[in-house]
């Protein structure tokens, strides 16, 4: 696997495991009612949900841009499940398709951005 490619997976593995730590941490917030933790945590798996694929890439330090792309792709692919859970938490654990539409665009619009301004800064490098 070439260096860019093993950034790549070592990232998205971190951010893998982050989710799942502030997941497993709210969890203990909530029991222990640490409000101020609980809000904290919830705070920062919203972030990390909608901003995946930017976070691989901070996370990895990738500085290849054709590897940067392909950071926000797999970032999408795994924000877009995380948003549709992450609204079913956010509407007390039941079925909200306006939240869930809106967390799926949010995450969309996100991920777009951000491939957007990779592209600009693509094509900025070789013109």
């Amino acid at each position: 696997m070439e260096e860019g490619g093993s950034r790549l997976f070592r990232a998205t593995c971190i951010t893998a495991t982050l989710y799942a730590a502030l997941f497993l941490a709210h969890i203990v917030a909530a029991a222990k009612d640490s409000d101020v933790a609980f809000r904290t945590i919830v705070v920062l798996i919203t972030i990390l949900t909608f901003s995946v694929g930017v976070c691989i890439r901070f996370i990895g330090r990738i500085k290849n841009s054709d590897v940067k792309l392909r950071a926000n792709i797999i970032g999408l692919r795994f924000a877009l499940p995380l948003s549709v859970g992450l609204s079913w938490a956010y509407a007390q654990q039941s079925f909200n398709i306006m939240l869930t539409l809106l967390f799926l665009a949010v995450t969309v619009a996100v991920h777009f951005g951000d491939r957007t301004l990779l592209r600009r800064g693509m094509a900025w490098k070789m013109g």
